[in-house]
């Protein structure tokens, strides 16, 4: 077996959203089409509760911030859904490619090291989105006891901003719409993590990959002629497969990293002024875990992008310090021809973007340049 860490925390999470990874087993359906049943029917209830709102800057913000987590999840349903096919070849491709490469010692370690880091992380992440919908769960019911002890009155609260068509002051009346909120949240939670989480595990192989095909070149040796072009050949097929597999992921992944790109400023600069504005409030420790949550999702793409990238190119280096010397002085010109088209090619790299930017970590920089800069906005508002 190639290793029981890829993708193992993605496959347990896709399981319960009713999909399989890599089993051919039946799908159920019915657990995802809930899930976005449960987001679609909570959306304009948050709308409408800032629509009542539209004067208050907080509850302005805060329903603000709810809409865009639930369209994000939606727009990943759709990546589930839509894409399932291709995202199971892809899956399957890379695992034969490992699979292939796994047997030499040096490359098992490498596929690890990576694997190790990318569970760390996607297990990370999980806790803190997990964190993040409980604490905002377990806040309203506390909420309302606090209130309670203090006024004697008891006033319905939600985790997340809505409004209802019936009175929510009865007890049967608050537990359902209470169940339909948690609903909604765990229709959120549950693909958000399924797809980020999955993300993170391709990028983080597909770098190992990559590291596979530098090491091979850096200790490859132009002795022996034939042998030493067979293996060279295997080389820039691997770092030729390893390209195709970075296009048909940035294909994949491409309109959603959009998504998230385009809505993570916006995002971001919400959270940060409901923080700021919720600094001595219970609240804070739930606007914290969320900020760290969406710091986290933006950090998923933008850091694998850029290992993605970086790794690709440094093929470019791996040739320039191989024993390229040997074959030249051998007679063998068109040998370093393909080596400087290689590394032409190479010092390109794999990319992954969302259109107009590239996922990157200066576009993580500068998405939170850009929310800092709308906080301040925000607060000569209010």
């Amino acid at each position: 077996m190639l290793t029981a860490r890829f993708p193992r925390l993605q496959s347990f999470y896709f399981r319960l959203l009713g999909l399989q990874l890599l089993e051919e087993q039946e799908r159920h359906r019915s657990r995802i089409l809930c899930c976005t049943l449960a987001i679609v029917t909570f959306v304009p209830l948050t709308i409408a509760f800032g629509l009542r709102n539209i004067h208050n800057m907080d509850r302005l913000t805060d329903t603000l911030c709810s809409v865009l987590v639930d369209l994000l999840a939606l727009c990943k349903i759709g990546c589930c859904l839509g894409r399932y096919k291709e995202t199971r070849r892809l899956i399957k491709s890379l695992q034969e490619l490992l699979e292939r490469e796994h047997h030499w010692e040096p490359a098992a370690a490498i596929i690890a090291r990576q694997n190790a880091r990318d569970q760390f992380i996607s297990s990370l992440y999980t806790l803190c989105f997990l964190l993040a919908g409980f604490s905002a769960c377990l806040m309203s019911p506390l909420n309302m006891v606090v209130s309670y002890w203090r006024t004697g009155q008891l006033q319905p609260d939600y985790p997340f901003p809505s409004v209802y068509p019936w009175d929510n002051r009865q007890l049967h009346n608050y537990l359902f719409a209470y169940l339909w909120t948690v609903c909604a949240a765990l229709g959120v939670a549950l693909p958000t993590i399924c797809v980020d989480t999955l993300f993170c595990s391709l990028t983080h192989n597909l770098c190992a990959v990559f590291e596979i095909c530098r090491h091979k070149m850096k200790s490859f040796r132009g002795n022996a002629a034939a042998h030493s072009q067979r293996k060279l050949r295997h080389i820039f097929h691997l770092y030729g497969d390893c390209l195709d597999f970075g296009s048909s992921l940035n294909r994949l992944y491409r309109p959603l990293i959009f998504a998230q790109l385009m809505a993570a400023s916006l995002h971001l600069c919400v959270l940060c002024y409901q923080l700021s504005r919720n600094l001595l409030q219970p609240g804070v420790l739930f606007y914290a875990a969320f900020m760290a949550t969406m710091l986290g999702q933006l950090a998923i793409y933008c850091h694998g992008g850029s290992c993605v990238q970086a790794e690709s190119q440094l093929f470019a280096q791996a040739i320039y310090e191989s024993d390229w010397p040997e074959l030249l002085l051998a007679g063998y010109p068109a040998v370093g021809r393909s080596l400087q088209i290689a590394m032409t090619r190479a010092q390109r790299g794999s990319r992954i973007d969302g259109y107009f930017f590239e996922a990157n970590r200066e576009t993580f920089v500068l998405i939170v340049r850009t929310a800092i800069s709308y906080v301040t906005l925000l607060r000569s508002f209010s």
